[in-house]
């Protein structure tokens, strides 16, 4: 691998391109080292901490990272095209619209000063990463609405549309290869430099390495075991595969039905490869071998993600950190059983792999690390329905969750350490979170308290970023969230589209950014006596009647769901929370059914971005 090593290394530092870099390793060497401060916020906050967004929608699409490059920061914003903002106070630079629906984070080339932003609609556009004026662009006359970024290294660009694989010239988008997978291309192309392939996977659950240089097949494989039903969601949708160029090996994350989150994980390797031999179907995480797609161990690693009641999206994304010596680790979220139930088994974990990284650990094996989480807990832990998405800057681990940023610096990761009983220990740094709701600590232009940090759920210390809003997130859900680590910025994608600049500093100074000022809230319409589910989300914000059919009722545990519509995500639902259920008998799912004509009574509000209302009285309800 030496002579590889030249070419690998030339790799630009700046996270300039989805994941960091072609190879999507989600890890980069530049570090901000703490405290932080507040540099700026974009799509956010008013100078009250109201929410003042900017985007048509309010939020940006799912798995939309930041990228910069020459002094800015450039951000995909679907029907919004592409935003160009300042990296030292966040001011927007320009705004290039009539793109179409831009859902992919952009990439930034150096040599070209150029911004590749690719479409829904098949088109790439090569823009001046000066102004945002349009330089090329290239059709491919296919369409998709996943978020596909193009990878770029040398003089090509790389992107997944349809059921092809695209290769054009960076400067002309002039093409140079096209490849046909044969079923739809569900992730973004992923490069690996030292093999000179381009890995994707795809619709029908194969992973393809293709020939970087004319296209051509090297091999296809089908990493997931053929033991899942077919009704099971078992995908690489919103994923994207992540290179280990010294390990030799490519990693794909599959989502899996919400039903795998039900499992009993033990705390040792022996015991977890046993128990995912006997059981491949909770098998979530996938190592090929580079030059021949086979698969060499079994990934050590379960499913989790953004879920609730029936539904489980894609997780958090393997992130591959390389050390000065040259081996490579994968850092991600794990699980192990033990606490309430199969929900609150996940931690921060280290995956080897090949078996001389640590002694007496193989490729596969897992390293568990102790974030202190709840903080204080003697028995910290992760939701496994939560799982953050996971990125990496130096000894630096962030975890991107829906309602709050997490970051940890990894303090001790000697042979010795590892074990569920002896974790890697790490020390919690700052966190951010989506609003501040306890009065404890008050507003300060800082947007940060040295104490009381509260959303929905408690976190000591940190960053806020809206002040007394509550969560919302619910309203601009985009399902995703994540950190960017460049050129002296750490940067927080929230999950309602904010972005977050922190820089090195001291945490309660001032930020110097100047936030729009807090406006007046209009008055809000009289709104009609009753109206019809499918127009809950137009009155939102409203106390009215819905009427409708129930199509879905389910007990999760912690909340009891009745939907107007199967599947039930993007459409108006009621909500009961467990510390209701009393008023409804003890179980409030046993008083409605699937068909049974309801009329509900109240105020109108929002749920992971879907219409809802939430019901503490039975008397509420009334069965038609």
């Amino acid at each position: 691998m030496s002579s590889q090593q030249p070419i690998l290394s030339a790799i630009r530092s700046e996270w300039s391109q989805h994941a960091h870099n072609p190879q999507r390793t989600g890890y980069t060497n530049q570090v901000v080292p703490p405290p932080w401060r507040l540099r700026w916020i974009w799509n956010g906050v008013d100078s009250a901490g109201g929410v003042a967004k900017v985007t048509s929608t309010g939020s940006l699409p799912r798995n939309v990272q930041p990228v910069t490059g020459g002094g800015r920061v450039y951000v995909a914003s679907g029907v919004d095209g592409v935003y160009a903002l300042s990296e030292l106070n966040g001011r927007t630079l320009w705004q290039r619209s009539g793109l179409g629906d831009v859902r992919s984070t952009v990439a930034y080339d150096h040599s070209t000063q150029s911004v590749y932003a690719l479409a829904s609609n098949g088109v790439l556009y090569r823009l001046d990463a000066r102004t945002g004026r349009v330089q090329a662009s290239y059709a491919s006359n296919r369409s998709s609405a996943l978020p596909l970024p193009p990878a770029i290294f040398g003089s090509r660009v790389w992107f997944s549309m349809g059921s092809s694989v695209f290769c054009v010239h960076k400067s002309t988008l002039r093409l140079i290869w096209r490849y046909d997978a044969g079923s739809a291309v569900a992730t973004p192309p992923s490069y690996s430099v030292s093999r000179n392939c381009v890995i994707v996977g795809c619709q029908d659950r194969s992973v393809h390495a293709v020939d970087g240089s004319n296209g051509t097949r090297r091999w296809r494989s089908t990493p997931i075991p053929p033991v899942h039903p077919p009704s099971e969601p078992v995908e690489y949708t919103y994923g994207w595969p992540v290179i280990a160029e010294n390990a030799g090996v490519v990693l794909i994350k599959a989502r899996l039905g919400w039903e795998r989150l039900w499992a009993n994980w033990p705390q040792t390797n022996a015991q977890l490869r046993q128990f995912l031999t006997q059981n491949p179907e909770h098998q979530a995480l996938f190592a090929l071998r580079l030059d021949d797609g086979v698969v060499p161990y079994i990934a050590l690693v379960g499913h989790g993600g953004y879920g609730d009641q029936d539904y489980l999206p894609m997780g958090p994304q393997p992130v591959v950190k390389r050390f000065p010596n040259g081996k490579e680790v994968v850092y991600t979220v794990v699980r192990a059983t033990h606490a309430y139930d199969s929900r609150w088994d996940s931690h921060f974990g280290e995956m080897m792999l090949d078996d001389s990284t640590v002694p007496g650990l193989q490729g596969g094996d897992i390293r568990f690390i102790r974030y202190d989480y709840p903080p204080g807990s003697s028995n910290p832990f992760l939701l496994t329905d939560e799982q953050p998405n996971v990125s990496m800057a130096g000894d630096y681990l962030f975890g991107g969750h829906w309602e709050a940023g997490l970051a940890l610096r990894i303090l001790d990761r000697s042979n010795a350490r590892g074990s569920f009983t002896n974790p890697i220990p790490s020390e919690r740094l700052d966190t951010i979170a989506t609003s501040q709701d306890s009065t404890a600590c008050p507003f300060s232009p800082s947007h940060y308290c040295t104490s009381y940090l509260e959303n929905t759920r408690s976190y000591d210390r940190g960053f806020y970023i809206y002040y007394g809003q509550g969560a919302v997130y619910d309203q601009y859900w985009s399902e995703y969230a994540c950190y960017v680590v460049s050129n002296s910025n750490l940067y927080f994608r929230s999950a309602d589209g904010a972005i977050v600049a922190l820089t090195h500093g001291q945490p309660t100074a001032s930020a110097e950014w100047r936030p729009v000022l807090a406006q007046a809230r209009p008055q809000p319409r009289p709104a009609p006596e009753r109206i019809r589910a499918e127009q809950a989300r137009e009155w939102a914000g409203y106390e009215t009647t819905v009427e409708g059919t129930l199509q879905f009722v389910h007990n999760n545990g912690k909340k009891v769901m009745l939907g107007f519509h199967n599947p039930h995500r993007g459409h108006f639902k009621i909500l009961i929370h467990k510390s209701h259920w009393e008023q409804f008998g003890g179980k409030p799912e046993r008083r409605y059914r699937v068909g049974q004509q309801v009329r509900v009574q109240g105020k109108i509000e929002w749920y992971q971005g879907d219409p809802a209302l939430y019901a503490t009285r039975p008397d509420q309800i009334e069965c038609v």
